[in-house]
């Protein structure tokens, strides 16, 4: 019986039972990602004496536009002092489901809109990393899974999941469209 449980939640999760009653395509509901947000970075499993991380986001609107970029430029600084600045953009290809986070230098990692939320899967080496990524009024929390990744095979694969970075930014400067 376990097993069926399991196999039934991965066919609703890959979508086997999306069936055929409204064929027109779902335009995703556009989270409200433009400003300035400010907050903290917490990894887990936490490290003794661990700085404590801030990090600013400045993200422009949501692109609405197919082949429209918007700049994400995420700030990371401990004690005050920047340690790290990722200055990505954000990107619309050919239509609302089409979009990708590109990092620079020919990195861009395909992203989905989901139920409101901001997903992305890549892997980099043997590590597979998730992030998901959601506004809820002034508040962006956002989650990147580390996981080991494991070839897969017959069956059910289990694999570890080695962390968890959670950042959760409050808007300080609205910037929506």
């Amino acid at each position: 019986m376990h097993s069926a449980r399991v196999w039934f939640a991965v066919a609703l999760t890959v979508g086997l039972f999306s069936g055929t009653v409204n064929a027109q395509p779902i335009t995703p509901e556009l989270p409200p990602l433009g400003g300035v947000w400010r907050g903290t970075l917490t990894n887990y499993p936490e490290r003794a004496k661990a700085a404590l991380v801030t990090v600013t986001m400045e993200i422009g609107a949501f692109p609405t536009a197919d082949n429209q970029c918007v700049p994400w430029k995420t700030t990371y600084s401990e004690r005050d002092t920047v340690r790290a600045v990722k200055d990505y953009r954000i990107c619309r290809g050919s239509g609302p489901q089409d979009l990708v986070v590109d990092e620079g230098g020919g990195v861009r990692l395909q992203a989905s809109l989901l139920g409101g939320v901001l997903v992305s899967a890549f892997k980099a080496g043997s590590i597979l990393l998730v992030t998901h990524l959601r506004v809820t009024g002034n508040v962006l929390e956002e989650e990147i899974l580390t996981i080991d990744d494991q070839p897969a095979s017959e069956g059910l694969v289990t694999i570890r999941t080695r962390a968890v970075q959670r950042l959760r930014l409050e808007r300080v400067v609205d910037q929506r469209l």
